[in-house]
């Protein structure tokens, strides 16, 4: 039987939870079925070629291998060495989440806390939530819901219990909530509700706040919210928004610009094209092609060639090249290896290159490992060798090797090469670095 104190924390479990969900359901629902997007997300940090991005690099590829505990060793050292880093941030998320699946639950929720008090207006902050609830949960802690009052919270739960058990009144009432005085975050959630359960009736009210509303944090609920519908009728408003001026991470148009990514619709395709090829926000345009990466089947592949075509930027362009080293069509292979053999821009071919060695694909070793040899750009053959160190394979670890032996290369590069040797567990590898010291 449980004690009074045990009811009380699984109440008080079960409430956060019905709190959390309706105040973050698309965090939720990422966190629960889209880890890999997350990593591939990351794919964008790797075109620079500094001794940061190089660490925060192996620290994702440790955890596309899910070797978690290596992973926690190199973020926390990622973190030790560049805490003021632009990716501290996400190394501090990814080192919670190693934490959490060593069954570490007590670091990650160090690292959590800490993340969220620091970093708060993170663009990981909502990732960081979800994460939060299940590890506290499992330490036998209540999840930390948000700041609300007991009036709010239980209007809340209330009105998810209700849209839960009778979808067809949901619009309804959430309606009513939306038109009423009550507070700011119980409209958020209702919402959010709207979304997910209130059908095609709900789509005329959430395009109304998605359009009017003047809170921003409402709009931005109100446009994932219509996203999520499915529903053909928000597209238009949706292309009208993402194609605005006006651009953060958390804005109405970063919102916009989300839920046409994620729309089934095939016309989302077009309209979230059109706002890479001519939104009025350079970073909105460049945040479109990475979204429209992470989007299956072929047309997305069409838009991806189409941009790269169209536009001369080569911001741009390196982002459409990061897309394809995301994908597995081989299209966006043939066309990353004619870049990085053939293009007249450095910093295109160091983005191919790095993008071919992501998709760690066999035969593209047969395209890097002789461009190693034929390069003369002190620069571009070090992306090359980061390149090779992707690969865990016996042809990999003899080139990483013959470079270690060779005294005509740089200083440098032979220890960059040993330090990714050093990755490998395999014997003829472990001989080799053994012998050096004799």
């Amino acid at each position: 039987m449980l004690t009074d104190a045990a009811r009380n924390l699984t109440f008080r479990v079960l409430a956060a939870l019905l709190l959390l969900t309706a105040f973050a359901a698309t965090a939720a629902a990422d966190a629960r079925s889209q880890d890999r997007d997350r990593l591939n997300r990351l794919v964008q940090t790797g075109a620079n070629n500094d001794a940061a991005t190089r660490a925060f690099a192996e620290g994702r590829n440790l955890l596309d291998e899910q070797k978690w505990s290596q992973a926690v060793v190199t973020f926390s050292k990622f973190l030790a060495d560049y805490p003021t880093d632009r990716n501290a941030d996400a190394a501090m998320y990814w080192l919670a989440y190693a934490s959490e699946k060593q069954g570490k639950d007590k670091q990650a929720e160090t690292v959590l806390a800490n993340l969220l008090r620091v970093y708060p207006r993170s663009t990981w902050a909502d990732d960081a939530k979800v994460l939060r609830v299940k590890v506290r949960t499992k330490l036998g802690l209540a999840p930390e819901a948000p700041q609300v009052d007991d009036k709010s919270q239980l209007q809340i739960i209330a009105l998810q219990a209700l849209c839960q058990n009778d979808r067809a009144s949901c619009a309804a009432r959430a309606a009513e909530v939306l038109s009423s005085n009550a507070a700011p975050v119980v409209k958020e959630a209702a919402l959010t509700l709207l979304g997910q359960y209130g059908g095609p009736e709900a789509v005329p009210a959430l395009i109304q706040f998605s359009r009017n509303d003047t809170n921003d944090k409402l709009r931005m609920r109100a446009i994932r919210a219509l996203g999520k519908t499915g529903d053909e009728r928000g597209l238009d408003v949706l292309r009208e928004l993402a194609m605005s001026d006006k651009y953060a991470d958390e804005s109405p148009t970063d919102s916009a610009i989300h839920a046409l990514a994620e729309h089934d619709s095939p016309r989302a395709v077009q309209l979230i094209t059109e706002v890479a090829l001519s939104g009025r926000n350079q970073s909105a345009r460049m945040h479109a092609v990475d979204l429209l990466s992470r989007r299956r089947g072929e047309p997305a592949v069409d838009a991806l060639f189409r941009i790269y075509d169209a536009v001369p930027d080569v911001q741009m362009r390196k982002h459409v090249l990061a897309g394809f080293g995301i994908r597995i069509d081989p299209r966006a292979g043939t066309k990353l290896a004619e870049v990085a053999r053939s293009s007249d821009n450095v910093e295109l071919r160091k983005q191919a290159i790095y993008s071919l060695a992501h998709r760690k694909q066999e035969n593209t070793l047969d395209l890097i490992l002789p461009l190693y040899d034929s390069e003369r750009d002190p620069e571009l053959k070090n992306s090359i060798l980061d390149g090779i160190g992707q690969y865990q394979t016996q042809r990999a670890w003899q080139k990483l090797m013959q470079v270690v032996r060779d005294t005509n290369e740089p200083l440098e590069r032979r220890k960059r090469a040993i330090s990714m040797l050093s990755r490998s567990k395999d014997p003829e590898v472990m001989r080799f670095l053994e012998s050096m010291l004799k």
